[in-house]
This record gives structure tokens, sequence and C-alpha cells, in this order.
């Protein structure tokens, strides 16, 4: 693996802006990439892109897109957009945290700025970490393993005295990050100033640690057990209602994914997640390589030439049962550009796009100080409190990122007509059999997906600004925002969040149709 801190910037040194630190006043460096001219070697985003394509214009696809359809939902969504702008934001439809799950440190005590920042990455890279599969599979081992063809999801067969059991598991993405926001906040009160400021190397660069209160810092993470992380989950989850449980499954799993994150920190970056930020110099493609580089559990992709067309003899890609990450070799084949690769790179992507959800985009939109704020470090007063360090969270590329391809974006785009499955595929969706991992139907779903929704994000932009040349848009007839601003807004990663809420929404309703089922670690 190449050494993160040359990451497609070999000679960068850290810049001279200066924060203060204490009373002693003492001089240190920000941790900052130097200006880059142009696009790293690999860019993962665009490997994701034009792997995505290649494959849905090929002849092995299973999932074909239907344009019209897919011009009907893209007028649907640009209306929403429209007709929601008069409240006065760019398109609150689309909002990252509209149900307030997430961690935001707003509570948070301590007097520096930089540190509620560094805690806030980190819950939401421990989340990103493990968020994947919420339906349970008993291990190979089990008794009660067996085919999940017409089954409900999350069903957990337990035995107790000789008698079966079954429960249905009612944990949902929401549960999880409402527990480790309550988990982040349980050291909210604690007014001990917890960014370390500590000189790594002969430049005198600040790193903010969060401190060891904190139990999604990098130390703790490393550190982790199975155990320990069921006793910090199960008290925030949902308490047990008839024949429905709370729990999170695959712990282990999960457990290696936080230990993996925490180690990476720590051995790479200096057990700062704001220093990791900081060396892709503003760029959320660049921070997707890096989080690729630095840990293998976020590696999304699948070499076609291994997975499917040569097989491999352990069984990892095919297994349908089993949870554990696929094999870690062949990553530099991945990122070198071979032709035979599909990249994704879901839970990688959705990381750089929820950090600039809460510390980039909302910036922008006064969540976080004006620029007229100074920010407390370690007690003093930081004079550099516009500087570059405090807006690393705000991407100039977010828009390089595609949609995260997982399993309710393309129940939404079948359910719209937008995706087409072919017969043998349908069937086995509708029936809730478990697909194989990285085999042809799951990469045909997820390239699909990307494709797809790189179509709907030009048609809805086009529809938002010929409705500003055509003066149709009520938000340009004196309204307080730019219907061209929305346009703007309007990205893959945007779009993805109003496919998540509004198929919530449908499924709730019981208003959607099956979504495959592939036991994987990547969503």
């Amino acid at each position: 693996m190449p050494a993160i801190d040359q990451f497609m910037f070999p000679g960068v040194t850290p810049s001279d802006v200066s924060v203060g630190v204490g009373v002693s006043e003492k001089r240190v460096h920000v941790a900052t990439a130097a200006p880059n001219d142009g696009y790293p070697v690999f860019s993962p985003t665009s490997a994701v892109r034009d792997s995505a394509r290649r494959w849905t214009e090929g002849a092995r696809t299973t999932v074909s897109i239907d344009n019209d359809a897919l011009d009907a939902f893209a007028s649907e969504i640009a209306r929403d957009i429209l007709s929601s702008s008069s409240s006065g934001s760019t398109a609150p439809v689309i909002e990252w945290d509209a149900h307030g799950w997430h961690y935001s440190g707003s509570n948070y005590r301590g007097r520096c700025k930089f540190a509620r920042m560094e805690r806030v990455v980190m819950y939401v890279l421990a989340l990103d970490a493990i968020n994947f599969c919420f339906w349970p599979v008993p291990p190979p081992s089990s008794s009660s393993s067996s085919s999940r063809e017409g089954k409900d999801d999350g069903v957990v067969a337990t035995a107790t005295d000789g008698t079966a059991t079954t429960r249905r598991n009612g944990l949902e993405y929401e549960h999880l990050a409402t527990a480790l926001r309550m988990i982040a906040e349980a050291d909210d009160d604690d007014e001990v100033i917890d960014a370390g400021v500590d000189p790594f190397n002969e430049d005198d660069v600040v790193v903010v640690r969060s401190g060891s209160s904190y139990a999604l810092s990098p130390a703790n993470l490393s550190s982790l057990t199975p155990d320990k992380l069921r006793s910090l989950l199960r008290p925030h989850f949902p308490s047990p209602a008839g024949d429905v449980i709370f729990d999170l499954p695959n712990v282990e799993v999960r457990c290696e994914l936080l230990n993996e994150l925490g180690r990476g920190l720590v051995e790479h970056h200096d057990g700062s997640s704001l220093c990791m930020i900081s060396k892709a110099n503003g760029s959320a493609d660049a921070l997707v390589g890096i989080i690729l580089d630095t840990f293998p559990g976020f590696r999304d992709y699948v070499d076609v030439a291994v997975a499917v067309d040569g097989g491999r003899d352990d069984g990892s890609y095919s297994s349908s049962s089993d949870p554990s990450p696929p094999p870690r070799d062949g990553w530099e084949k991945a990122r070198e550009g071979s032709s035979s690769v599909v990249h994704f790179y879901k839970r990688a992507q959705i990381a750089v796009a929820d950090i600039w959800a809460a510390l980039g985009r909302r910036r922008r939109r006064g969540a976080l100080p004006s620029s007229s704020e100074s920010v407390a470090v370690g007690g003093g007063v930081d004079p550099a409190a516009n500087s570059k360090f405090e807006r690393i969270c705000e991407f100039y590329d977010v828009d390089l990122l595609t949609t995260f391809p997982d399993y309710r974006v393309p129940q939404i785009l079948r359910n719209v007509g937008v995706l087409r499955y072919d017969p043998p595929l349908a069937m086995a969706v509708d029936r809730r059999t478990t697909l194989e991992r990285g085999g042809i139907d799951e990469i045909s779903i997820r390239a699909g997906t990307v494709s797809a929704v790189e179509g709907i994000v030009r048609r809805v932009r086009e529809i938002i600004v010929s409705s500003v040349v055509a003066n149709k848009s009520t938000a340009a007839e004196g309204g307080d925002v730019d219907p061209r601003e929305i346009a703007d807004d309007v990205s893959a990663v945007t779009v993805d969040w109003y496919l998540w809420q509004h198929g919530e929404r449908l499924d709730r309703a019981n208003l959607l149709g099956e979504h495959h089922r592939v036991v994987t670690t990547f969503y």
C-alpha cells in the first residue's frame, strides 16, 4: 500500500497556517495539503462512474434502463424540489439529517470547535464503517440455518431447552445511527478540553485528537471487542415488542471493521480524522481514495475476471451466507484501472458525503459559526478562525461522488420503472432469494443504479434550469431562492438522499416491491 501521507500529493508539506495553542501562544502548523493542479491518477469516483457505464452498456448485464421512465421520474423530482424551494432553503426535500438521527456535537461543551469537528467526523466514520446488511444470517454451523427464499427480513431462529422460536429483527439504519449518536453524546457535558495538540514531525503539525472519554475515538475503536460493542449499543436500541427484537447482527465482523478504522487512523493519520481529511486538500474524490487506501474494509469493488469468470477456490466471492468481507488482495490491480474491475465504494463515498453534509454543506447554511466568529483552541483564541483548516470539509468537488449503490435505491428505481430486471433476476428478487455476492446479477443491479442516477441528475438539472429560462419557476417569480442555485445543489448525493427518504416512506406504507438481497459488508 502506498504511503498515506504522500497519497496522490508527492512532496506535500504542511501549510503555514498558524493556530494559537493555550496561554503560552505556542505556534504550530495546521496539517493541510499543498494545492494540487489536477486530479489524482486514480480517481475512485470516476472509476465507479465509468465502470458502471461500461457494464450497463455491455452484453452481460441483466438490468436495463428505461429512458422514458427516467425522464418522467426526473420531472417528478424536479417538481418536488422546485415546489419546496419557496421555504427559502435550496432543496429542503433532500436534507441529509431530516430526521435528527445523527450526531452533530451541538451540545458539546468543550471550547474547541476543532475538537467538536473531530468528534462529528469520528461518529460519521464509525457509523459508515458498520452500515450494512441489517438482516441477520445464522452462522453456517447453526442447525437453524436454511435458505432465505420466501423468508421475512431479519428472521432469527433460536433454541431454548430444545424449543425453536422465531423472532423478527426490526433493527434499521435509524436505530443504529441514533444509538451511536447517544454513545457520542455521553461525554458532551465533559468540559475537559479534549483536543490533543502534539507535534508529530519536524514541521510541528497540529493534530486534533478525541479525548479518551470519547467512546468513538480512534484509540478506543482500535481496542473495541464484540462484547463491548454490544454493551454500548444495546441500551440505546428499542426494547423488544412481541415477536420483534432489535439487535445488531454479525457484531464480530462489524467490530473488526471498527478496529480497522481506529488502527488505520492511529497508524497513518496520527489518530486524527481531521488530519486525514486535510490531506485531501478539499477534494471529496481524493478523500474517498485516502479512505480506500487506509481502510481495506471499504474497498467495495468486484474483479469480474476473478469473481465471475475465474471463481475462487475458497468461495470468498460466491458465498451467499458468509458476511465476512471478500479477499483483500488485488487492490493494486483495482486502483491501477484494470478493465475487469467494476467499482462501487458505497460506504467510502457515503462517509465523505456525510462528512460534507455535517460540516461542509451546513456551514454555508449557517449551522456552524459565521466567518466573524473566533475559535477557541486549548483555552486560547485562534486568530486564524477563517483558516483553510476550519473549512476542510467544504469539498469543492462533491458533484464527483456517485449515488451510493445499495438495496434501497435500485428498489425505488425498479418500482417506478426506471430499472428493468431480466425475468430470471426479477423472479429471484420477488421470491426473496439471496443473490450471489459479486455475481452478474448483483453487479448489474448496482451498476445500473449508478448509471440511472447519473441520468436522473442530468435531467433534473436541465428541467430546473429550463424552468428559469421559461420563467415558470415559482422561485424565479420573486422567491427568496434562485432556482439556478437549486440546480447547482442537485447532485448524485442529494438525489440519493431524496430517493432513500422517498423509499423509506413508501416502504413503511407497504407500497414498494421487493429489494434484492445479498449478504455483504458493503451495503
